[in-house]
């Protein structure tokens, strides 16, 4: 009795150990290239998107324009902040085991700015389909114009910066520890109330707002089409009459 309890677990052990063994190589072979992974994935993305919004007839379209820059942000998000984790020899996170402050507070606004700035201008391109739901003499349709891309592009950027500079303020080197936060419920608290949270709403309020307007534009031009089936049915009616 005791032999067979000490061979099951044996067993027992030798199953656990497989086990591991197995997890371990499908990390190494698999978990630890999904950067990578990422990253050519990411650079597909782009140069597809570049080759679409490039063309002719979309590139003086002020949507193709936002979500065209938005992409750049992603790979230049991924190049900055995915690329150095997955070069780095021991496999860690680069922010971590940064011992200059300075790097420190860069590598952390870096993380939080770009991300922010790429969901920012997606914000901007569906306020331009908004503005699209409105007449072209409208002061909505005048404002979203072409030729104020570049302004609104520029203070997008400036939001972004002061909506991550939160990242830097909060973090910093610790002897002994690496760069992290120095006030771990702040900054919790801010990224989920802005990124997690205040970002997708704001998308999603403008998302529906547009739905709106499409709505009653369509209804519009249904009760427009009625109108006109009317008076034809009348015109037709008198005539016949006559």
């Amino acid at each position: 009795m005791s032999l067979n309890i000490k061979t099951l677990s044996l067993n027992n052990t030798s199953s656990a150990s497989t086990i591991i063994a197995v997890l371990n190589l499908i990390q190494q072979r698999f978990v630890n290239q999904l950067p990578l992974i990422i990253i050519i994935l990411g650079l597909i993305g782009f140069v597809g998107n570049t080759f679409t919004f490039l063309q002719p007839a979309l590139r003086k379209n002020s949507f193709c324009i936002y979500t065209l820059c938005g992409s750049f942000v992603d790979v230049l998000n991924l190049m900055i902040n995915l690329l150095p984790d997955y070069l780095t020899s021991s496999g860690g996170n680069v922010v971590s085991i940064t011992s200059i402050n300075l790097l420190c507070k860069l590598k952390l606004f870096a993380l939080v700015f770009l991300p922010q700035l790429s969901m920012d201008l997606l914000i901007m391109s569906l306020l331009d389909r908004y503005a699209c739901t409105y007449g072209p003499t409208s002061r909505m349709r005048r404002l979203f114009q072409l030729r104020m891309v570049p302004w609104f592009i520029g203070i997008t950027v400036i939001i972004s910066c002061v909506i991550a500079l939160h990242a830097p303020l909060f973090n910093a080197v610790v002897v002994g520890i690496g760069c992290v936060s120095i006030n771990p419920v702040v900054t919790s608290v801010s990224y989920i109330l802005i990124q997690g949270t205040m970002t997708p709403v704001v998308m999603l309020v403008i998302v529906l707002f547009t739905y709106r307007r499409f709505r009653q534009s369509r209804q519009r031009v249904v009760s427009a089409f009625q109108l006109c089936f009317i008076l034809y049915k009348r015109s037709l009616f008198y005539f016949r009459v006559q």
